[in-house]
């Protein structure tokens, strides 16, 4: 075994034995060489910082003998050389072999790690390799920098070290080291240990000399940490509340999501929100995983339910809360202070250096959570909210836990656990049946579970029929506040013949919220949505946007599937045809110049006066409306191939492959073949397929598409279609058969007079050019698109036409040329929120880079490529990273990202996969 020392006297070992390296000059070369190791170093910089300002006469000379010295001597070690690299000198070794390498790649893994046992212990041995002062025996001015900067490096590990001592219990050893002489951190780490080991009057002495010391050298008062401890010690380290409810006797089903709570919350200061739909069980997984966590926060747990959501009871107001737990952790009544800003401000001071976990539960919004979020960085906070609390995921920095049904496993562990396994295995159809009727909802087991209980000889497959007959009678307990009917039925009796009909129609909502333009559309009456806010069946739980509680949703739709058919087919067209009229008018400002896309489409048209109001409508439709047309009647099959053919550029551009996939496969599925509309949607189809990666599937529907494009002699259709040919022919390697494709595009393009299309197929004939290696030739007909793009202003051909030449310059060797033309696009595709363009831009972007920019750019390009289910792209930005961490000597993960890459691209059939598997073969 090699070991090669540099944090003490340098020195080499081999299986134990030290071997001579020779005098100080040759060591400092050495030494020189380990802090670099597989790096070139320069001569130059090698005579610099072995000799400074005082090199001997002839010191390359010198250099040249301590070098192949030095060769000889590390030679006869395994897997240890030195290396003319052109101008320099490279030491290859192992860098885990060199302990201050293997130094900083232990501190690393500690900072990563979730669980503070094992940091402490990654800490210990990273400190464990120092054997006194780094690079003793050495002297020069630059042995003299980098022994301070390592130095100060050991000092933070060491304080690093300690705070996980503190927190993990091991107060004792940090009692163990000499007192620390100065330093605010040292000496808190110090307090906090004696008071830790029950010495309160030796902390508050050491704390009186610490306050002392920086009054008298420094003339300031001790920092926050300082100040919270000493408060802490005098008030005997206050109450430690203990207010979680008990939690669920037979909790099951939710171990993947047990553990995920164990990473968001892993480190201190977090923020953690379990959301989703009532009855999902979020408060019992909250109170389960509050309950198995509760020794990670020696100073207890706080607990509220803030009724944000029953149907019982009001919302508990923030401010009633905050008095609450200001009981809880030990102010007396009277200390109270009277206004609600004031009681705020002491339960943050109070939460500021504790360790609590606060469990709000129940919460109606971002404002309802806001004023208890605790002061500091130590306190723990889990929310549970049928809201997604997005506002608190963007100020606050929380992180979210959505909170899905339980699968059919943990659905069946559930009720396992509350009826027996031997239960359930009398009566296995049965069981499936009340599995598939509950669909997952915790609530709904829970009450099956109850009902059994209640009458424990009755046959299961006698529940499993009245769930078959009604679901919301046979979740029924027969009690109020585990009653789903009776909460529904009193709120709808009440109701005006007008409202009750309202509230049927939006059970045909097929999402689980809709704006109010969309509302009055659907029911033909504003007035009925105040209505039925009121009356707390409908919720409008952002400005203009309405929901119902899931479980009334319920309730709504199979009211309104005993209504009339043509009742709800003519309430269904209404909302149809409003989604339609909108999504025209926002198309035509998303998407100025390509009416020629779009059919036309009548009725009521809004005015979209704010820049981007178009798209923030699309964004916060398209669930709704990718809803409504795939579960439409055949009455409507007209509007489905309306709004897929509408809605097509939009899907593209924000890259939402997979919805746009559902959606114009369905239109396809509707349309007649043969006909202009069939042409287009097979188009859609197999683009989209592109995207995702389904090059064979996708290659049928163009092909079907490009047939009909030209027996019909649609130059539109042709030019569309033969340019995502001529895609799937380059990414395959097929040039030839592209240039063609492209050419022929181009030709189409021009025959149909859109300027816009036109410019389309020469930014992808300048791609083809780029893609072969002719920059020059790719910036011509990039230039030339780009000019038809700013004619018209268009931001949306322009975006990619400059990603495109930012490639081409780059291509050309003229890097500033090149960066300048990608930061355009970039700019181009945030202001616009083209995900498409995004992804490839900094995919591109990152491939004229290197080292860190390279990375940073590559993981923001896996980022959105992942979000938007684009293969290809994912396939790059990996095989990118997999590349540039190699280059940066970076293995392990240059290994992951070249692994990712092999797979995405195997799966693509893309002729890269070769490369990469050649480069994981030299690894």
């Amino acid at each position: 075994m090699v070991e090669l020392r540099v944090l003490g006297p340098v020195e080499v070992l081999a299986d134990g034995t030290r071997l001579d390296i020779g005098h100080a000059r040759q060591r400092d070369v050495l030494a020189v060489l380990l802090l670099d190791v597989g790096r070139a170093v320069p001569v130059d910089r090698l005579v610099d910082r072995v000799w400074g300002e005082r090199p001997p006469r002839r010191p390359r000379n010198s250099l040249y003998a301590y070098v192949s010295r030095l060769r000889t001597l590390l030679g006869a070690l395994d897997g240890v050389t030195i290396e003319r690299d052109r101008d320099g000198y490279v030491l290859m070794a192992d860098p885990q072999t060199v302990d201050v390498h293997r130094f900083e790649s232990l501190l690393q893994q500690a900072k990563k790690t979730t669980d503070d046992h094992t940091a402490l212990a990654l800490y210990d041995e990273a400190l464990a390799l120092w054997r006194g002062t780094p690079l003793s025996e050495l002297d020069s001015p630059w042995v003299a920098e980098v022994r301070g900067a390592l130095e100060r490096r050991r000092e933070t590990a060491v304080l690093d070290r300690d705070d996980l001592r503190l927190r993990t219990g091991a107060h004792a050893a940090v009692l163990a080291e000499p007192a620390p002489d100065a330093g605010e951190r040292a000496a808190a780490q110090r307090i906090e240990a004696l008071f830790l080991d029950g010495r309160p009057a030796d902390a508050l002495r050491e704390y009186e000399e610490v306050r002392s010391r920086l009054a008298d050298e420094l003339g300031a008062d001790p920092g926050p940490r300082l100040r919270g401890l000493h408060e802490r010690i005098l008030s005997g380290g206050g109450p430690e509340p203990r207010q979680l409810p008990a939690a669920a006797p037979s909790f099951s089903g939710r171990a993947a999501e047990l553990a995920e709570l164990d990473r968001l919350l892993a480190p201190d200061g977090a923020v953690a929100v379990i959301s989703g739909a009532g009855g999902l069980g979020k408060t019992w997984l909250a109170v389960r995983w509050a309950t198995d966590h509760a020794s990670r926060f020696p100073d207890g747990q706080l607990y509220v339910d803030l009724h944000g959501f029953d149907p019982a009871h009001e919302p508990v107001p923030a401010e009633r809360a905050v008095r609450g737990f200001l009981g809880a952790l030990g102010v007396a009544p009277a200390s109270v202070p009277p206004e609600p800003d004031g009681q705020a401000a002491l339960y943050r001071s109070l939460t500021a250096r504790r360790r609590l976990l606060i469990v709000l539960d129940n919460a109606q919004d971002t404002r309802h959570v806001t004023p208890l979020l605790p002061g500091g960085s130590s306190c723990s906070v889990l929310i549970t909210s049928r809201h997604e609390l997005g506002g608190l995921l963007t100020t606050h920095g929380a992180r979210a836990l959505p909170l899905r049904t339980l699968d059919e496993g943990q659905a069946r562990e559930l009720l396992a656990h509350r009826l027996g396994a031997a239960r359930l295995a009398e009566e296995p159809e049965a069981v499936q049946e009340i599995l598939a009727r509950c669909g997952g909802m915790a609530l709904a087991l829970a009450i099956v579970a109850a009902r059994v209980a209640a009458h424990p000889d009755r046959r299961l497959a006698a529940l499993a029929a009245e769930l078959r007959e009604s679901r919301l009678d046979a979740l029924d307990t027969g009690e109020l506040t585990a009653s789903l009917r009776a909460v529904f039925d009193a709120s709808y009796r009440a109701l005006s013949p007008a409202a009750a009909s309202a509230f049927r129609l939006l059970g045909l909502v097929p999402t689980e919220d809709i704006g109010r333009a969309a509302a009055t559309a659907l029911l033909g009456d504003a007035r009925a949505v105040r209505v039925l806010c009121a009356a707390n069946l409908l919720e409008e739980h952002q400005p203009g946007r309405f929901r119902m509680h899931d479980l009334v949703k319920l309730y709504a739709a199979e009211l309104v599937a005993s209504d009339d058919p043509a009742t709800r087919l003519a309430a269904s067209t209404r909302l149809f045809d409003h989604y339609l009229s909108w999504a025209s008018a926002a198309m035509d400002r998303f998407s100025p110049h390509e009416p020629y896309l779009r059919p036309r489409v009548d009725g009521p048209r809004p005015d979209f006066a704010q820049v981007q109001s178009d798209r923030a409508w699309l964004d916060a439709e398209r669930a709704t409306m990718l809803a409504l047309a795939t579960s439409a009647p055949e009455a409507l099959a007209d509007h489905v191939v309306r709004l897929a053919a509408t809605l097509w550029r939009y899907l593209y551009v924000a890259a939402h492959h997979n919805e746009a996939l559902t959606l114009h496969t369905t239109a396809l599925a509707l349309t007649t073949p043969g006909t202009k509309e069939w042409g287009f949607a097979q188009h859609a189809v197999g683009m989209t397929l592109t995207f995702l990666g389904r090059y064979d599937a996708a290659a049928a529907h163009l092909e079907q598409a490009l047939s009909l494009a030209l027996r019909l002699r649609n130059d539109l259709l042709e030019s569309m279609t033969r340019n995502s040919i001529a895609t799937i022919e380059d990414i395959r390697g097929r040039r030839p058969e592209a240039r063609e494709q492209y050419d022929e595009a181009l030709a189409a393009a021009r025959r149909t007079g859109y300027a816009l299309l036109e410019g389309i197929a020469l930014c992808n004939m300048g791609e083809h050019h780029r893609w072969c290696g002719n920059h020059q030739e790719a910036a011509k007909y990039l230039h030339q698109s780009g000019r038809i793009a700013e004619d018209l202003g268009s931001a949306g051909l322009g975006g990619p036409v400059l990603a495109a030449l930012g490639s081409a310059y780059a291509g050309l060797g003229r890097p500033e040329d090149a960066d300048a033309y990608f930061r355009r696009a970039l700019e181009y595709a945030r202001e616009g929120r083209n995900t498409n363009l995004e992804v490839t831009a900094l995919n591109d972007f990152a491939a004229t880079k290197s080292g860190l920019e390279a990375i940073s750019l590559y993981e923001k390009a896996l980022a959105l490529a992942r979000r938007a289910g684009h293969l290809r792209e994912q396939a790059f930005a990996q095989h990118g990273l997999g590349v540039t961490h190699r280059a940066a000597g970076n293995g392990t993960e240059a290994k992951a990202h070249l692994e990712a890459a092999l797979v995405a691209y195997t799966e693509l059939r893309a002729p890269e996969a070769e490369e990469v598997r050649a480069l994981l073969a030299e690894s």
